[in-house]
């Protein structure tokens, strides 16, 4: 599809594999995707590895530009043009956000790169890992967290004293997601991954793993 014949919207959003996701609303550019593109990445701090998400539109049809960019330079290496269902139903979100109609928590939800998997098809986007997983993320979203609080309520009482092992034991039994590459419950320390794992049910009121010794926890 001819580039001319797009027009541009002025909010992009940035997925990096380091920092995670940022938006920039009431951009104004060159009115070229690539351009418009390769300026923003080169004013943007602490970037490594991700793609752009900017909405676009022709004869009246919304949809999205997906723009990938790689740590080596400021240049868009790939990208895609989308015009389907999902698609539209993005670009509307978004445009409803920056419109204030809907909340920034929701917008990031709907903008998980989990989310964004099913959705989207694009293989940048299917292609995206995060390096390490975003604490937001990991806190608020990642779905193994309750699985595991799951099976921990299930397996022990409350308020039962057990050494740390077994906790580590039914981390060490998750499957590895497919949106990072370094998880805070898959790090080679398993004491580490217990703490890691107590911060995110903390975070969400689901319970705790108080520390009674070295070796020894209690599931409150």
């Amino acid at each position: 599809m001819p580039k001319k014949e797009l027009k541009l919207k002025d909010t992009i959003i940035l997925f990096d594999r380091d920092s995670g996701v940022s938006i920039f609303q009431n951009f104004r550019g060159y009115n070229n995707l690539i351009d418009d593109a390769e300026w923003l990445l080169e004013r943007t701090p602490q970037r490594s590895r991700g793609f752009l998400i900017r909405t676009v539109s022709t004869n009246g049809q919304d949809g999205i530009w997906i723009g990938e960019y790689d740590y080596n330079s400021s240049q868009i290496i790939r990208q895609d043009i989308i015009f389907d269902g999902n698609s539209f139903l993005l670009s509307k979100m978004i445009s409803d956000y920056a419109a204030h109609k809907i909340t920034e928590k929701r917008i990031m939800k709907k903008l998980a790169i989990d989310a964004l998997k099913k959705k989207i098809k694009s293989k940048i986007v299917q292609d995206f890992k995060y390096y390490v997983c975003p604490i937001d993320r990991f806190y608020h979203s990642c779905i193994h967290i309750e699985k595991i609080n799951e099976t921990l309520k299930r397996k022990f009482e409350k308020g039962k004293k057990i050494p740390y092992s077994l906790v580590a034991e039914e981390i060490a039994k998750t499957k590895p997601c497919e949106e990072v590459i370094v998880c805070p419950l898959m790090v080679p320390n398993s004491f580490e991954s217990v703490l890691n794992l107590n911060k995110a049910l903390k975070s969400r009121k689901l319970g705790e793993i108080k520390i009674i010794s070295p070796e020894i926890v209690e599931i409150i």
